[in-house]
C-alpha cells in the first residue's frame, strides 16, 4: 500500500534530520514492506529526498515567511521534504494525493497545527510550480 510505504519513507527522512549518514539501505529494515513495489516506491522517495536535499530545502524555505527551515518542527520538516520530493521529482502522483497524504502524516505525527501548516506550504509550492 502506497500510504504505508510513504509513511516508512517519512520515518527514514525524519531519521536523516538527526543523522546525516542515513542512506537508502535502511528502508529494507521495515519488514512490513514485503511488497516489492512498495519497497521500490519508498526507496525512490527516500533517494529523491536525499539526492535533492538542498533544492527541496530551498523550495520549502522560499515559502516560509517568518521562519527559517531550522526552526521548523522536525516532523513537519520531514513531511514537507518527502512531499516536495514527490511533487517536484517523482511527478507520477497527482498533487492533490501528495498533499492529502502529507496532511494525514501531519495529523498522525505532528502537532495540532501541523496539518494546516503542511497543507498551506504545499499548496503554495504547487501553485508556484
Amino acid at each position: 500500500m502506497r500510504t504505508y510505504a510513504r509513511e516508512m519513507a517519512f520515518c527514514k527522512v525524519f531519521e536523516s534530520l538527526f543523522d546525516s549518514t542515513t542512506n537508502v539501505d535502511g528502508i529494507y529494515d521495515f519488514t512490513s514492506l514485503n511488497n516489492e513495489e512498495d519497497r521500490e516506491f519508498a526507496t525512490t522517495l527516500l533517494n529523491l529526498c536525499l539526492e535533492h536535499k538542498d533544492e527541496i530545502e530551498d523550495t520549502i524555505s522560499a515559502c516560509l515567511k517568518d521562519y527559517s527551515l531550522q526552526r521548523l518542527y522536525r516532523v513537519d520538516r520531514a513531511i514537507l521534504c518527502l512531499a516536495v520530493a514527490e511533487i517536484k521529482y517523482y511527478k507520477l502522483t497527482p498533487f492533490k494525493i501528495v498533499i492529502n497524504e502529507a496532511v494525514n502524516l501531519a495529523k498522525k505525527y505532528g502537532t495540532e497545527k501541523s496539518y494546516s501548516f503542511v497543507n498551506g506550504i504545499l499548496k503554495n509550492i504547487v501553485e508556484e510550480n
